[in-house]
Parts: structure tokens; sequence; C-alpha cells
């Protein structure tokens, strides 16, 4: 059974309601509403009872026989429905905002909604520059929050940071009264408060008021929170603090790249790494910051895995899935569920259930920096996998309780905007979260020393901004890497404003996820569609070929750092599973080749090169649940999208190292080149172009070969697919150097195959 709260508000201009009767249904089964008198008019708070999922609801009302029916959307369930509606006004209102700027509002604020529909307008005034979060020293404690469109503002403090501290103490802030056109000093939309004494280890949240109702809510800038992210926490500097541990930008971070077309990036879920018993890792730190830090943990045969494994294949950089607070499930021994963290709540918190103690606030930010630190002392960077597109919640969010209708795009009837697919997107485009996100970011660099960033949904953001993050982070260090998924979804933005793979040529120094080089090589399934790429026996070649030169003519790329070449990511099937499924006759010795084949041709283009935790040796999500060992169309659906699926799908299994070392030991080589040789990481167009030479990439020929004359090096490069072993001919002035081929005989390479060799 559905049960849909409700909660509905009815107008009239003349404000009178005895002629009136209220009722919701169809037209056989009616049911009489009740109303309860509000500054609006009338509000009438129901639930719909369904044994089926319903899309909307009808309100009927009828004023002096005449009967009108309003349909109300219901939104996302199990969340309240809110709508008003005012009588001569066609449009149901989902907020309160563009309800009272409508014209048929007695008391109607024509610009209540500007701060949506005219954000230039509404920023121009109210906008501002300096800082704002909670601040704490030795003697005091300072909070900031702009609330431009509050009544009032407090500050309740909770005794503890635990989630059912009681409130210790309440206090008033002031609203700035400096209105400047420089938006640094312009301070009417801030409240302030200033106390003089240290409030460390003390929860707090702010209360809102607003002319019609109050909101409790999370401060935006909160850089720690209680267990499950709904209150916010004062940390002291001490607390945050760990030996060891330094920031270092510039000539000091030797790990940051010089060229990130050397970049070699491994995703990896924090969780994922080291949750099996296989990863050897101590079981109290399984699934924990400290858990992918620690050194010295090894299969039941003895190798290396989880953070020493890392170091061992060369990769030299790592992206974290999404680190930040995040909302959370539990289970039913109040554990919380596995989740690859794209629901945020606060961006500048770290998640508190990837710490060995969820409870301490700042155990979390200090395991967090002993791992980063780590990686660090082994020469890896850390690159932080950013959700700002969206917001798990509007109901909590502190965005919308703080400024609400302001932070999200908006349509004219007060709903919230779908680019994302989840059920709102965020306004970068609006002064107040540009800012935001450069705040964010910046906190994240100089507080825990992160080395880059990718952006999920970075088609949702807008062109201005993304330059604006590119100009703040080069201030600190210009080789801070940035990429993101450029897709274009939403429309909310006029497309040449969209942070979109076309729009790169506005975008220097900004990567883009390279979907045309990915499908080329591998294939891929779009909403359960299996295609076959290059390694299936796909035509794919001349693309594969432009790839190969750093992609240019497959977009409007300015440099080849703004392509970032992947062949498996934590979204839809891992490369093993694809291939599987597109072959299910073949050997595993076969698969793992084909694997083998991909992951190097995808290593060996020009641009960046991503994998994922575990492609180099056939990670699989496939986890059969069916009779008799089968998959299941429920196991497959999971494995291609494995978001909140349970560890025994999503955990790495540390053993598989056993039985393919020979296809680890091959990438490893490969990712050495990538990292240690200019060939295959040449920063510009120009030197792709007068170095690389593609010799045949004949659409069906299945195979491709091209040569790369660099100043010291002169390789030739065959990928093979044909399903016919490839015979070199004048192989007198070659030499073998890197080969996944199974043949015996010489000059030959197999049917599926990757071969580099030396020019004599």
């Amino acid at each position: 059974m559905y049960n849909y709260p409700v909660l509905i508000h009815f107008h009239r201009k003349n404000g009178d309601y005895t002629a009136c009767s209220f009722t919701t249904g169809q037209k056989d089964s009616k049911e009489t509403l009740q109303p309860q008198s509000t500054y609006f008019g009338l509000q009438f708070s129901f639930t719909v009872d369904s044994p089926q999922k319903l899309e909307n609801l009808i309100f009927n009302v009828e004023i002096d026989g005449v009967l009108k029916e309003y349909p109300v959307r219901f939104n996302y369930y199990p969340l309240l429905t809110e709508a008003w509606i005012l009588e001569g006004d066609e449009m149901v209102y989902y907020s309160e905002n563009p309800a009272i700027a409508s014209p048929h509002y007695a008391d109607q604020n024509p610009f209540a909604f500007d701060k949506a529909i005219h954000s230039a307008s509404f920023d121009h005034h109210w906008g501002y520059q300096g800082e704002l979060g909670c601040k704490v020293t030795d003697c005091q404690t300072s909070f900031k929050l702009w609330a431009p469109t509050a009544a009032a503002v407090q500050v309740v403090v909770y005794e503890s940071t635990s989630n059912d501290a009681p409130v210790w103490k309440t206090f008033s802030m002031e609203r700035g009264n400096s209105y400047s056109y420089s938006h640094k000093y312009n301070t009417i939309g801030v409240w302030s408060l200033d106390l003089a004494e240290n409030l460390a280890g003390k929860a707090y949240h702010y209360q809102i008021d607003f002319p019609h109702h109050q909101t409790l809510t999370r401060d935006p800038y909160t850089i720690a929170t209680s267990p499950d992210g709904k209150r916010s926490v004062i940390l002291s500097k001490l607390e945050r603090q760990v030996a060891g541990f330094e920031v270092k930008h510039g000539s000091d971070a030797p790990w940051r790249l010089e060229n990130p077309c050397k970049a070699v990036i491994y995703e990896m879920h924090i969780r994922d790494l080291t949750q099996s018993p296989t990863s050897g890792v101590s079981e109290e730190l399984r699934g924990t910051f400290l858990g992918a830090a620690q050194s010295g943990t090894v299969n039941k045969y003895g190798q290396s895995t989880a953070f020493d494994y890392i170091k061992k294949l060369g990769c030299n950089y790592v992206q974290l899935q999404p680190i930040a607070d995040r909302h959370k499930d539990y289970d039913e021994n109040g554990k919380v569920t596995y989740n690859w963290g794209y629901d945020p709540q606060n961006y500048n918190a770290p998640e508190t259930s990837l710490s060995t103690n969820p409870d301490d606030p700042g155990q979390v930010i200090r395991d967090l920096k002993t791992m980063v630190q780590a990686y660090h002392d082994a020469g890896i960077g850390v690159i932080m996998d950013v959700v700002y597109n969206h917001t798990f919640s509007t109901v909590d969010a502190p965005f919308q309780t703080t400024v609400p209708d302001y932070f999200y795009r908006m349509n004219r009837d007060g709903t919230f905007q779908n680019g994302t697919g989840v059920g709102n997107e965020t306004a970068s485009e609006h002064e107040m979260f540009r800012k935001y996100m450069i705040d964010s970011l910046l906190y994240w660099v100089k507080e825990y020393n992160i080395d880059g960033f990718r952006f999920d949904l970075m088609g949702i953001h807008d062109v201005k901004t993304m330059q604006a993050i590119r100009w703040a982070l080069d201030e600190v260090d210009p080789r801070i890497i940035l990429y993101g998924e450029g897709w274009d979804m939403g429309t909310g933005l006029a497309p040449y404003d969209k942070a979109k793979k076309d729009n790169a040529y506005q975008m220097p120094n900004i990567g883009f996820f390279n979907d045309n080089q990915r499908d080329a090589v591998k294939g891929g399934e779009v909403y359960g569609s299996i295609k076959s790429g290059f390694i299936s026996g796909a035509g794919t070649e001349p693309i594969v070929a432009k790839s190969i030169l750093g992609s240019r003519e497959l977009g409007s790329y300015l440099s080849p750092n703004q392509v970032l070449n992947y062949v498996e990511a934590h979204d839809n099937y891992n490369l093993h599973d694809l291939l599987v499924t597109l072959h299910p006759d073949l050997t595993t010795d076969y698969i793992m080749r084909k694997v083998e084949t991909a992951t190097a041709m995808n290593i060996l283009m020009q641009g960046m090169a991503f994998l994922e935790l575990g492609q180099e040796f056939g990670r699989t999500k496939l986890v059969a649940t069916g009779e008799n060992g089968e998959l299941t169309l429920a196991d497959r659906e999971r494995a291609m999208n494995s978001y909140n699926a349970p560890d025994s799908v999503n955990q790495v299994n540390w053993d598989l190292l056993n039985e393919r070392q020979k296809s680890i030991n091959f990438i490893r080589e490969i990712i050495h080149l990538k990292t240690q040789t200019k060939a295959f990481s040449y920063p510009t167009y120009e030197d792709i172009y007068r170095h690389v030479f593609v010799h045949t990439a004949a659409e069906n020929s299945g195979w491709i070969v091209y040569e790369i004359q660099g100043d010291k090096e002169h390789y030739l490069i065959v990928f093979n697919a044909k399903g016919t072993s490839y015979y070199f001919e004048n192989a007198g002035n070659l030499e073998m150097l890197l080969t996944n081929s199974r043949s015996n005989e010489e000059n030959v390479i197999d049917d599926i195959s990757v071969a580099v060799l030396n020019v004599l």
C-alpha cells in the first residue's frame, strides 16, 4: 500500500470562502476535505492511500455550484506533496514563492520568485563574496550564513555531537547592514554571530524564520557532521590534525604531473577496495579510509592486495568515488547499507561511515587525511569524485531550507528542473552557488591536499562556472587535474552555456570522458541494449584511429589533456562482464585476452587514461543468485547498475590475482610505457601529428597498425582483433618489446592481442 502525504493551500483574492466546497478524487469516489485557515487562505492536509503507485491526484474546488478540477502531481514518493492553488490562475504551484508572485494573490509580491527566474538581478543586489560558515579559535566561535530572504536567524547549539543531544543554548544572529557594489563587502544578506568562547565538540543548527514559516537547517558550509549527517558539528583545529600530514602545492608536491597526459587514473570505491576478507585487510579496517591505506596486506596466496597492489601496478592517481557526506540507509542491524555515494547531503564533510569511529566527527577527518598522506608518500595523487549537480533531497537540504528556490533551477510553477534524472539540479550560474562550488573545492584542496576533481554530470553545470573553477585552482596549483562527465543533460541552460563535451573548446585544461573512444574499443550497453566494439569484431577502426591521435576529430578539444580515455568505469557493465555477455561461449582465457587488449588500447591512446579498480584482472559484478548457479535477469541488471547492490556484488575478490597474474603483469608494463615515456602522452596536437602515424585502420579489417617516431623512442604498435593471427612483414628491423599474444611463432601475434615493437 502506498501512502502519499499531501498539503494543499488554496487562495481566493476576495477572501470569501463561504460558498466553497472542496473534494479530492475522481467523479465516482470524491472525498470531502476539511480546511484550516492560514495566511494564504485555506489549507488541506490529508493522505492518499493506493495499492499501486500514483502519478497525480485531482483537487476539486466548487464555488457557487461551478466545479473546477486541479490536477496535482505527486512529489517523489514518500516525500510530502505540497501545492498552492489560486482561484483564477490555471497553474498549480509547488512552491510558495511563485504562488505569492501570481497576480491572483491578494497581497501579490511580483518579485518573490525573482531569485529563481531572474537570478542576475537578485544576485546583483544580494550577492556576497566573503567567508561563510563556522570558524573556531581557542577563545572564539564565529558563524556566518547567507540568508537574504530570512526575517530572523538563530544558532541552536547542542550539548554534544551525538544525534540525540539536547539543546544547550540558542543565540540570535545579526543581519549585516553594509550594502556595496563590491560583493566582498555586501553584507546585507549575511547573518553573523561572534561568541567569546570555544564551542568545539558541540553540534549546531540554524533556525531560520521566514514570513510564514520556520526551518531548522544544517550549515551549508559545515565541515563535519553527526553520524547521520543531519547536524553540523564544530571542530577545533587540533581535532582535525594528523601527525605527518602536510598540505603541499607546486614544486613541493612532486606527485602531481606537469603533463596530465601521462595520467593513469585508477577509480575505486573505498568500501569496494577492502570489504572482502580476501583483501587481507584487518577486519576492523575493512571498508574504511584507513583500510585503503593499510600496508602489508595479502590474499590467501600471499599476493599483495589493496594499497600495496595499487602501488605496484604503477597508476599515478587514484580517483575516489564520492567520499563527502551522503544520505544513508540502514539495515536491520543499524549498519549503513552500501551506496556509491551519489546522494549528497553535506559537500564539505567527509562520509562518517568510512571512518573507524563514525560517532566521532573528528575521526573521519583524521582517517581521511592519514589515507591521503599515505598515497602521497607513495607518489600517487588523490582525485575526488564530486557531485555538485544535485542534492539527495530538496526537503531538508541546507540550500532549499536556507534560501528557498534559489540554489536550484526551477520551473515557472515552482517545480524543480530535473536534467539529472534524480529530482533536481543545482543552479551553478547563480552567483552564490557558483561561489559555493569554488569555496568547497578550495576547501578540499587546502584542508585535505586533494590533487584533482572528477565532476559527476558536469554537463549540468555552466561553462562560466567551470572556467572560474579552473582559474581559482590554477592560483593554488595549475597541476590540479579537472575532468568530468560532459553529457548533454538538462534544459535550463542554452546549449552553448553547458559544460558539455561539445563545448570543450570553451574550457581549456578541463577534461571530458571520451565515450566515442570507449564505445569504439569495447562496445557498451545503453538501457539494456548491448553493442560490440573493435575487440568484438565491430567495424570501428576509423574511430579508434582518431582516438589514437588524441580524438581531436571526435570533439572540440583544444589539447589532448581534455581527453579522458576509458573502457570501464563504475557505471554500466564492467569490461569483463560486458565481454562475457557478448561472448557467452568463449573461454575465460580468451575473455581475459580481450580484457587485456581493450585495456592496453585505452592506455596507449593519446590523452589521459582511466581504469576502474580490478579492470585489469577481470573484476566481475555478475553474481549468480538463480537456481543451479544461473544468472537471473535481476543479477544482470544489478551488475549494470550496482549503486546500492550488496557487498557481495561490489567488493573486489583479491583471490583473482592468483589466476590472472599474466594479465596484471602485461597491463603493468603497458602503464609503465604510458607514464615513463613521452611517446604515448604528447601534450599538444602539434606534437601528436608530428610523431604519430596511423598506417592502417580500414573499416572491418580487424587490425590497426600505427607508428610513433619520438626523439628517443621509435615504436610500431599493432591492435589485432581480426580473429586470425597477424604476421609481421619486414620483421628484420623490428624487436618485440611487449605483447599479450600467446603465440609461440616468431613475428606473429595471435587473433586478439596488442603488440608494441621497437623499430631498430
